[in-house]
């Protein structure tokens, strides 16, 4: 999901705005919380990890605005690249997979497709989990965040090409370990 022009200097509008109010901060919080979240469950798994990077995240992006300039990249590709960096710090500690009654099916009224759907949801992270961990962040940032190569690199601190073959590698490594899964 590439961003306009527009888009961009809305966005700048939003930083600079932050950088002179702290309170205006919550405009940046609340465009980017899902988009960050996501991204940190899918590397972890677990739903209060999950928080608590994120939040770290925002504690470290409020911060840190003061220090922030506009150099024509999104801030949220700053704020990729902080969450990035805590997900490492913080991958000592193991990887669970919480589950609801509804995923474990007692009592539960869900159709079979939604238990289908929910399941190759589940293979899906599974999955993504099990990459490398530079592919599987290459993955996220390109397809659950809708990053650029560009932006990614900048992310990973990588070229626009080393993103693209660590982007292709992944996506070969997950049709080949769903197609397993099927067999």
């Amino acid at each position: 999901m590439r961003k306009t022009d527009a888009e961009l200097e809305e966005e700048r509008g939003l930083v600079e705005a932050a950088q002179k109010d702290a309170a205006a901060f919550q405009n940046l919080y609340d465009r980017y919380f899902d988009q960050i979240f996501s991204y940190v469950y899918y590397h972890c798994g677990s739903r209060e990890q999950a928080e608590d990077i994120t939040a770290a995240t925002f504690q470290r992006g409020l911060e840190d605005l003061p220090n922030f300039r506009w150099r024509g990249v999104p801030y949220s590709a700053w704020l990729y690249r902080v969450a990035s960096n805590l997900l490492a710090r913080d991958h000592r500690r193991p990887a669970w997979l919480e589950l609801n009654d509804e995923q474990v099916g007692e009592g539960s009224d869900t159709t079979g497709d939604e238990w289908l759907r929910r399941e190759q949801s589940a293979e899906l992270q599974d999955a993504i989990r099990a990459l490398p961990p530079d592919q599987r962040q290459a993955i996220l940032l390109r397809f659950f965040a809708g990053m650029r190569n560009k932006e990614v690199g900048k992310v990973m601190n990588r070229t626009e090409g080393a993103v693209k073959l660590l982007v292709f590698r992944g996506v070969s490594n997950l049709r080949k370990s769903l197609a397993e899964e099927e067999a």
